[in-house]
């Protein structure tokens, strides 16, 4: 099932990540597999680091970058499904409840 906004996402143990300028490399320790982020790619693992819930994630981007809702959602699922595929995140356990609205 690819992810939504409503799941969390764990950083496997595996991973180093670091940043040099404004883009970073991931290393995945047990596949010895680098992953390249640019500016933007760096900035959603940096909050990742910081939030495992992608709604949070989401909802910071928005704040911080001039971008059409409807892209970022686009853009931030594909790299999360993509840094899944590559074993550097799993995603899941959504919280569905948090997000209910008060009733």
């Amino acid at each position: 099932m690819p992810p939504t906004l409503a799941d969390q996402v764990t950083i496997s143990s595996e991973v180093l990540f670091q940043q040099v300028a404004s883009e970073s490399v991931l290393l995945d320790l047990a596949s010895e597999t680098y992953f390249g982020l640019d500016e933007v790619g760096t900035r959603i693992w940096q909050l990742l680091q910081e939030h495992s819930r992608l709604r949070t994630v989401y909802e910071t981007m928005l704040d911080e970058y001039d971008v059409e809702p409807a892209q970022l959602e686009q853009d931030l699922l594909k790299l999360i499904g993509e840094l899944a595929d590559a074993g550097l995140v799993i995603y899941g356990q959504r919280y569905a409840a948090a997000e209910a609205s008060p009733s």
